[in-house]
């Protein structure tokens, strides 16, 4: 009896003692996690909780600010060098057969890849290309002298080309330009905060390289949750493990803002298009760009088609007929039954005996570029859903009309990577006609012109806020706030901020309508100036627009007007502004444009 006695006390009291020992651990659970939080706050170093918690908080340890250079053995040194004859060889046979050819101004831009990264202290890099313009030969050229690096190569699995495209598309065509020694480490959308973050976690000397970064950019979307996930939102867990992470976009929206705050531990890196290259707004300057209209102009209330929307529809007409061989038109509509009544508009407008209509959308398992190599028998209309965006490649030998979806307020990103980006590049056919928001075009040139850093330039993005005539970012996950592991000394004053310096000169918005220049007008002035705005102006006799300026009223050229841009409004309140016509060309009425000229307002 005395004997069950005991063995019951001491069970009680081994009970009682683990009951204990788990407080205590959830107790120092949550003094960790109360550190951490802290550290977050202030840019210090967070902890793990070990295996033999201690009852104070160890102080902050002094901060690196150079990427540690990782050590290896013979054994290791000698499969690196065996991984990299089989990358470039696998690469040798890419160009080979014509897949992934890698052209001298890639190389060069390797080469700023090369250098950048030789800077210890440097973390992050951007290479900004326009679209088309050959950032899978970057990437492949910058893989080479990753492995051929003499002071650190980086193993071949240690390299990772991910993703937050949810497209399989995306996926399939970066392996089949890559070495196929690489195609276990690409990842897109959904691979990324689960399999991605296994296979990086724990490794060193690492390169990360990150496609159309301008996708699910946003704190807490998929590339945040990943590098959350992997423990790379702290600048010394990424200088400790020799993390770099290398980011492709044409369209960097808020992101070049706030990686320009990370100071000597990011760059850009400006990648200038090859010879043989046409941009966008080479095919404006060509005239093969015309402004994109409503195409379905269904009125949900009372279920019928506004008349104009089939005038818009007409338009496309004789640009059909300027080819001299049947075409493929890709139409973009909106999703739901918006793209049935869409087709059913360009039935009543284009006979369906002589021409053809295709449906393209998320339910098509074919590539339709399958169809694209075949030349059409008859002009044939693609009308597609979500499909066709940034990465996607398309065959454009007998490419006629692309138009791109109308609304009211285009994302500028989206724009420039829709049907508009995918008649750029090395192969554009030459007569191809695009439709599409020209504003967008004129603007992003400007920005590309001044290395994405004019901050008077309005952008309209998912990361992009437009607000009294300055750009700033949204929270993205460049952001540098959102790391813990920055020093007081990677401060600095005369680094760019979230809202840039108020520039010298006026801000220009330049618009084809008045009615887009009195939608500008709401939505960025009039939260500050109240009032209705500038009133419509009507044309002269003879068509024209006419301005005064300096009291003499007259047609306007852009370079007249220009010349006078600073008349008539005030630098030191910028509550004031002009709205004024002026043509390209004073006897061509077609050249109109709209000029809203004020500066920054406080």
């Amino acid at each position: 009896m005395c004997f069950f006695v005991f063995l019951f006390v001491g069970s009680f009291r081994a009970k009682v003692l683990l009951r204990d020992k788990r407080q205590e651990t959830r107790d120092r659970r949550q003094e960790i996690q109360t550190y951490n939080e802290r550290a977050r706050m202030q840019n210090t170093v967070s902890f793990e909780l070990v295996s033999h918690p201690t009852t104070s908080v160890a102080s902050e340890p002094e901060l690196r600010n150079e990427r540690v250079l990782c050590e290896y053995t013979e054994t290791e040194k000698k499969r690196m060098n065996a991984e990299r004859c089989i990358i470039m060889g696998q690469t040798a046979i890419l160009e080979i057969d014509g897949i992934a050819i890698v052209h001298e101004n890639q190389k060069q831009i390797a080469d700023q890849y090369k250098f950048t990264f030789s800077d210890r202290q440097v973390i992050l890099a951007m290479v900004i290309a326009k679209t088309q313009s050959g950032k899978t030969g970057i990437m492949n050229a910058c893989i080479t002298k990753a492995v051929e690096d003499t002071e650190c190569p980086i193993p071949t699995s240690h390299i990772f080309i991910i993703t937050a495209l949810s497209s399989t598309e995306w996926k399939e065509q970066t392996k089949y330009r890559t070495p196929a020694i690489l195609h276990a480490t690409v990842f897109h959308r959904s691979e990324l905060p689960i399999t991605f973050v296994d296979s990086i976690r724990g490794k060193k000397n690492v390169l990360i390289i990150m496609d159309e970064i301008q996708i699910a950019a946003k704190k807490n979307q998929t590339i945040y949750r990943a590098f959350e996930n992997a423990g790379f939102l702290n600048k010394q867990y990424l200088l400790e493990n020799d993390i770099k992470i290398l980011e492709f976009t044409a369209t960097p929206d808020g992101t070049i803002c706030h990686l320009q705050k990370w100071n000597e531990a990011s760059r850009k890196i400006i990648a200038n298009p090859g010879e043989g290259y046409t941009s966008a707004y080479d095919l404006l300057q060509r005239g093969r760009v015309r402004q994109f209209k409503n195409l379905c102009g269904l009125n949900k209330e009372t279920g019928e088609v506004h008349p104009e929307t089939f005038d818009n529809i007409r338009e496309i007409y004789d640009d059909i007929h300027s080819f001299s061989r049947p075409r493929y038109h890709i139409i973009r509509t909106r999703t739901g039954g918006y793209q049935e009544t869409t087709i059913h508009n360009f039935k009543e407008i284009f006979d369906p005996q002589e021409f053809c209509f295709v449906q393209y959308d998320g339910a098509s398992k074919t590539d339709i570029n399958v169809l694209l190599a075949v030349a059409p028998q008859k002009h044939t209309f693609i009308f597609i859903k979500e499909r066709l965006r940034c990465a996607k490649t398309i065959h454009k030998t007998y490419i006629g009309i692309l138009y791109e979806r109308y609304v009211a307020t285009p994302d500028d990103a989206c724009i420039m990577q829709g049907l508009i980006g995918r008649d750029t590049g090395y192969d554009n056919n030459g007569d191809s006609i695009c439709y599409t928001n020209i504003d967008t075009i004129e603007r992003y040139e400007a920005m590309w012109n001044s290395g994405f850093e004019d901050s008077s330039i309005e952008w309209n993005s998912k990361t992009t806020l437009y607000r009294r005539g300055s750009l700033s970012a949204k929270n993205t996950f460049n952001n540098r706030d959102e790391y813990a592991g920055f020093s007081s000394s990677d401060d600095d004053d005369d680094s760019i901020s979230d809202a840039p310096a108020v520039p010298v000169e006026p801000i220009i918005k330049r618009f084809r309508t008045q009615e887009e220049g009195k939608r500008y007008y709401i939505r960025v002035l009039k939260p500050i100036l109240n009032g209705r705005g500038p009133n419509l102006k009507k044309a002269n006799a003879q068509g024209f627009y006419e301005a005064t300026v300096r009291n003499v009223k007259k047609v306007y050229s852009c370079n007249e007007l220009y010349s006078e841009r600073r008349c008539g409004i005030e630098n030191d309140s910028g509550k004031t502004y002009r709205f004024r016509p002026c043509y390209k060309d004073p006897s061509d009425p077609n050249t109109l444009m709209w000029w809203f000229i004020h500066y920054p307002i406080e």
